[in-house]
């Protein structure tokens, strides 16, 4: 009987799952963040993890104080997945530093001389994976460009961008590459870029100055769906319509802005991105199992159609489907659908 334990205690040893931490710097009914979320629990199944997840509510300092305290615990995960919001990366980092603990940053990465002196060092070489980040300047460059491809109008024509942040890198690079596609387009006049700081109600106030200071105003862009749901409410309160009188182009994939692009309040939309969360536990499955990385690259930024299969799979959230679809996309994905990149950025094509 005593032997029959034994085995039984050393199958379960055997099979015990691998720990991941994920430092999410949202909250956990925050759309995207919640999605991120979704997508953790459905790949942590699928490859066998144990992922735990804490939030800091927007909260950079919050979160440095997370990877602190995580750090100096007694049982160490085997993984920690982290966010570099508002260039905190560094200072979390410093946290695991000479701890057997391999770090991956997901969705915002260090900034590239940040990432290559830290690689010098023998435990970072080891420890600090390749990042999971999508292509953010070329879905800011596309959704702008399709955003003005839209009006048809002989005449110049105004837009207004609505940026998140100004040190956040996924909010600096889709700004960039947004920027980038206006200022290519000679009959565009660019007229202003405000930060909305990612909320809802703040992108509704600056909306409002912005119509009074530009009334001919016949497009927005904005870096996510929360200040494009503030913007909409601001566009209709001044008597026009959103999505025909204002062309409207935004970044994510929650409930309600797929609904507002099928009804065509929102006229281009780009996401997907929330799918590197089950991006990066596939290629942490692969270095659990073989102690290498995978050299792989999918699309995690999509131009969202409502007659596209992607679509119809967000609005179910069939997290499972979108995730599969995601990893066979290399050989097998819709290319018109995708969004490419050049250069070895892991997370695009």
């Amino acid at each position: 009987m005593t032997f029959f334990w034994g085995l039984m205690l050393l199958s379960s040893l055997t099979h015990a799952k691998t720990d991941v931490l994920f430092l999410n710097p949202g909250t956990s009914d925050e759309s995207f963040w919640h999605d991120v979320d979704s997508l953790l629990t459905v790949a942590a199944a699928k490859y066998d993890f144990d992922v735990k997840t804490l939030h800091s509510n927007r909260n950079h300092f919050e979160m440095i104080r997370q990877a602190t305290e995580a750090a100096a615990s007694t049982t160490l995960p085997k993984y920690v997945i982290l966010v570099n919001e508002k260039q905190s990366g560094a200072r979390m980092l410093e946290a695991f530093y000479q701890k057997p603990v391999y770090v991956q940053f997901l969705l915002n990465d260090l900034k590239p001389l940040e990432r290559g002196a830290l690689l010098r060092d023998p435990h970072w070489s080891k420890y600090l994976l390749p990042p999971v980040v999508p292509d953010n300047r070329s879905i800011g460059y596309q959704t702008a460009r399709a955003l003005m491809a839209g009006l048809g109008k002989d005449k110049p024509a105004q837009v207004v961008l609505i940026s998140g942040d100004k040190s956040t890198p996924a909010s600096v690079q889709r700004t960039e590459g947004a920027l980038a596609a206006l200022q290519s387009m000679a009959e565009i006049s660019t007229e202003q870029t405000v930060y909305g700081q990612w909320q809802e109600a703040k992108a509704y106030q600056q909306t409002q100055i912005l119509l009074s200071r530009y009334p001919k105003l016949d497009a927005v862009w904005t870096a996510n769906d929360l200040m494009a749901f503030g913007a909409i409410r601001a566009i209709r309160e001044s008597g026009r319509e959103p999505g025909r009188d204002v062309r409207i182009a935004t970044i994510n994939t929650s409930p309600e802005v797929l609904a507002a692009r099928r009804s065509g309040e929102i006229n281009v939309l780009g996401g997907g991105h929330c799918l590197a969360a089950g991006v990066a536990l596939a290629n942490l499955r692969q270095h659990n199992v073989s102690g290498h990385y995978p050299d792989s690259r999918y699309p995690l930024f999509w131009m969202l159609n409502p007659d596209s299969e992607f679509f119809s799979a967000l609005e179910r959230r069939d997290w499972d489907f979108l995730l599969n679809m995601t990893l066979i996309a290399p050989m097998d994905g819709d290319e018109s659908q995708m969004v490419l990149c050049d250069g070895p950025v892991t997370g695009c094509r």
